[in-house]
């Protein structure tokens, strides 16, 4: 592909990626070390209107999308390896939260200034899983497994455009297109769709990094919309192999919001990170990998005197996983189901009543599935509570 691009600190040349079938187009394009200069010059060239999207767009898109990549990925590790003051340890809880003053002096957002109206979140947790890295990196790379992973997190996942696949038969130089639509578990918390790039790369053995990158901005033209409620700053995670099949993951997550469309009660909660924060995808990560190792071991206890074979816990597992779905989806509203409000007049101003129709979906019978999350300001002493429960023909 001609003369490689100027590597970053991280060495994350073009060259050692695998990206040979990309257009030399995107050697024209210097990424610096603030990485600023390159990709906002390239920008401007792709967010004008055109009518059609030609092949010459198509490679000059690519070569854009990688460059955000490898200023993501370089962010992302320089992010997961500093710890004060970028880092400072919260108040409450001890939770590490970003020092905003800092960033901006070292960090130049590769993917623009804040929109007017967001406000910005940011966090950073590390742990042990029970999980490798290589399967982790998989489960990462592939939408569905990815799905499977964090069933609370995620409502729905999807994989828009392969533009690297990896080289040598690995995940190393990755580069894809995502969507997906992040949850919290409340009706008064709008879902983030999200459509960004996740870029794999291997930087020492047994050391991943995978990072995510919102793509919105550059994609203006090509009928995405500009601006959603949320754009995902360079987030992900650094993952090194540990024994016994271990591994060690430091979770960032940064992104910023339209604060505006949520309800105040749960302002507080998505700023200190509770909601869509790096200890909530450690944690959900670490509860799902240990189920799943549970479940897929051959090791039975002198005191289980009713073994389960292997095929009956992959259908526990299963189970779990579609009473979990099931349950996810009569609490959110995402995209995924479409609800309906029902009023009614003898309904208390203070209870919303939510119906949508079940028909072939596993788990759930045919007919009409009823909501009741309470509304904020309830004086029951339920407050909050929700009843999800499906009515057959």
């Amino acid at each position: 592909m001609g003369p490689p691009l100027p590597s970053s600190t991280l060495e994350l040349g073009v060259g050692s990626n695998g990206f040979g079938g990309m257009s030399n187009v995107a050697t024209s394009m210097s990424m610096g070390n603030d990485f600023g200069g390159g990709i906002g010059s390239a920008m401007s060239v792709v967010s004008h209107g055109r009518p059609s999207v030609t092949g010459l767009d198509r490679s000059m898109e690519r070569s854009i999308f990688l460059e955000l990549a490898l200023a993501a990925m370089d962010e992302l590790v320089k992010m997961a390896q500093t710890d004060e003051p970028l880092w400072l340890r919260s108040l409450e809880g001890g939770r590490e939260v970003l020092n905003h003053e800092e960033y901006m002096r070292n960090f130049t957002p590769c993917i623009g200034l804040k929109p007017n109206g967001f406000v910005s979140e940011a966090s950073r947790e590390s742990g042990t899983v029970i999980i490798n890295s290589l399967t982790l990196v998989e489960t990462l790379m592939d939408s569905n497994r990815w799905l499977e992973m964090f069933p609370g997190v995620l409502a729905r996942t999807s994989t828009t455009d392969v533009i690297s696949s990896g080289m040598g038969g690995t995940r190393n130089g990755a580069l894809q297109l995502m969507h997906a639509e992040l949850q919290v578990l409340s009706p008064l918390v709008p879902v983030r769709e999200v459509n960004f790039l996740r870029f794999c790369k291997q930087h020492a053995e047994g050391v991943w990094a995978v990072v995510d990158v919102s793509v919105d901005a550059i994609r203006d033209t090509t009928g995405v919309p500009t601006f959603m409620n949320c754009r995902r700053l360079p987030s992900g995670c650094v993952v090194q192999d540990m024994p016994n099949g271990y591994s060690k993951v430091t979770w960032v997550e940064h992104a910023e919001y339209d604060e505006s469309q949520v309800h105040h009660l749960y302002r507080p909660l998505l700023s200190s990170g509770m909601g869509f924060g790096a200890q909530r995808w450690v944690a959900t990560l670490q509860r799902q990998s240990e189920c799943q190792a549970i479940l897929m071991s051959s090791c039975v206890t002198s005191r289980d005197h009713t073994a389960i074979t292997a095929s009956g816990r992959r259908s526990m597992l299963k189970l779990a996983q579609r009473m979990t779905d099931n349950f996810c989806a009569g609490v959110c509203a995402s995209t995924v189901h479409k609800w309906t409000k029902l009023n009614a007049g003898n309904v208390d101003e203070d209870v919303r009543v939510m119906t949508r129709e079940s028909l072939d979906d596993p788990g759930e019978p045919p007919g009409v599935v009823l909501s009741l999350p309470l509304r904020s300001g309830c004086q029951s002493p339920h407050r909050g509570y929700l009843i999800s429960c499906a009515m057959s023909d």
